[in-house]
């Protein structure tokens, strides 16, 4: 799939995530009013657009990325993916946050002469890829 298809289809993706959460703030059930309001009970619409802007542009980008490596082969896929993002960003995040060295440790492996021996810290494996669980080494 060309990289642009996909990401159309990941901007429907993303509407699709508004029109719904826009259908659940005006359902008929309670008293259909604008969601985002200020402290003094004007409707607030700059931050919405925002909003919106925003989770446009991360459904675009990642639609992208994953067309561009080839792992999105079809318009279902784009627009789960489009519709995903920003979960799919978040925790992309985590997980790098979660893997990011320790800045003492790193300043001092920096700090150390090319001729020096530099300590080493072991890194726990990820749950459920340790040796016990059969993902030792990867055979």
């Amino acid at each position: 799939m060309p990289i642009w298809q996909a990401c159309l289809w990941g901007l429907l993706g993303a509407g699709l995530v508004e029109v719904r959460a826009l259908w659940a703030a005006f359902q008929p059930s309670r008293t259909p009013r604008w969601p985002w309001r200020d402290g003094r009970g004007r409707s607030q619409i700059s931050g919405y657009a925002v909003a919106v802007v925003c989770r446009f542009g991360m459904a675009t980008g990642l639609d992208a990325v994953y067309a561009a490596a080839h792992q999105i082969a079809g318009p279902l896929g784009a627009v789960t993916m489009g519709v995903a993002a920003p979960l799919v960003i978040q925790q992309m995040a985590v997980r790098a946050e979660v893997r990011a060295p320790d800045n003492a440790a790193a300043g001092d492996a920096e700090r150390a002469e090319p001729g020096e021996a530099r300590e080493v810290v072991a890194q726990p494996a990820p749950l459920g890829q340790g040796p016990a669980t059969g993902g030792g080494n990867g055979y």
